[in-house]
């Protein structure tokens, strides 16, 4: 199968799925990210926004490399996503870029602006994926892939129907997000804790709920023609 993570900025596809990812990497599925924006506002140490854009992709590719996935970035501006019709082609065009048979994207109701967005903006273009007539870079997609949304950043407004035990990959999983280096001193503004362990203590407090180590918590989208298929779920 071929497996997309569609992320906001840098980082949130390891924080939110990387144990998920690991599990189908191992299995051996294709793995594709894709990210809106490539977080050019994270940081308050790096200089200027396409300074901080380069050194987040390049993060991103490192980390990338833990699944062997592809990543493409649409290049948006952090902190100002909207629901534009520039947006849905790009969308569009990277899920038709991975072909995917299993998505996973933020969750609606995440109120971050960009994460909130993204989500949205994946879920709306699902019924325009096979059109012929939708303007679009790359050809319409002949499957009906399966959409999850993933947790928020601490479980607030989120209640997983679908979990996946990542106790065995729980370790390279942290190891792929902290490629993520300039988000340490970003995220201190916010938490006190650090990026990962923020996401060992989330991944644990998921793992509570079915007995193990190590969780992520997924909900499925639906609608006619595109329900969940929780089966695909590593």
């Amino acid at each position: 199968m071929n497996i997309l993570a569609f992320g906001a900025h840098p980082d949130d596809v390891e924080f939110y799925c990387a144990g998920s990812l690991l599990k189908y990497a191992k299995a051996g599925h294709r793995v594709f990210i894709a990210l809106t924006t490539s977080g050019n506002i994270g940081s308050n140490v790096i200089e200027g926004r396409e300074e901080i854009a380069r050194v987040r992709e390049a993060e991103q590719r490192e980390a990338a490399k833990v699944y062997g996935a592809e990543v493409r970035f649409l290049r948006f501006d952090d902190e100002g996503l909207q629901d534009t019709p520039e947006l849905r082609r790009a969308v569009i065009d990277a899920i038709r870029w991975a072909a995917p048979d299993v998505i996973f994207t933020h969750f609606p109701g995440d109120t971050s602006t960009d994460h909130n967005v993204t989500g949205t903006v994946v879920g709306r273009v699902m019924l325009s994926l096979p059109g012929k007539n939708i303007p679009s870079g790359e050809p319409p997609l002949a499957k009906a892939p399966s959409l999850f949304y993933w947790d928020t950043s601490a479980g607030l407004h989120f209640e997983p129907e679908a979990y996946v035990d990542i106790s065995e990959t729980m370790d390279e999983k942290l190891r792929a997000l902290a490629m993520h280096k300039s988000q340490f001193a970003w995220l201190a503004t916010f938490q006190v804790s650090s990026l990962t362990e923020h996401c060992r203590i989330a991944n644990a407090f998921r793992g509570l709920a079915i007995g193990r180590a190590y969780a992520e918590g997924f909900r499925g989208y639906r609608i006619h023609g595109y329900m969940p298929d929780f089966k695909l779920l590593p």
